[in-house]
């Protein structure tokens, strides 16, 4: 099914993302919305300690974060391709 991220690139407020980790607040700030608790409890399995800044998480990472979000395969690989983080 998916989180519906299509959408999102063309929001004017993705559309004024110009560096990385723009684009990484802007996808957080989604995910955020879409479900907080879900997304809280993401990050501090994967950060027992403190939250990295979005352009220096991996693409593992972001995979993990946004599979457990509800994320389709394609929609992993968009987010990945507009983090410049594609494999």
């Amino acid at each position: 099914m998916g989180l519906g991220l299509d959408a999102w690139w063309d929001e004017p407020a993705y559309k004024t993302c110009n560096t990385l980790r723009l684009r990484g607040l802007f996808i957080f700030r989604k995910l955020r919305e879409h479900d907080p608790a879900r997304l809280r409890d993401v990050l501090a399995e994967l950060y027992r300690d403190d939250q990295p800044e979005p352009e220096d998480m991996g693409t593992f990472k972001w995979q993990t974060i946004l599979a457990y979000m509800g994320a389709s395969e394609d929609e992993i690989a968009d987010v990945q391709t507009f983090m410049g983080r594609r494999k």
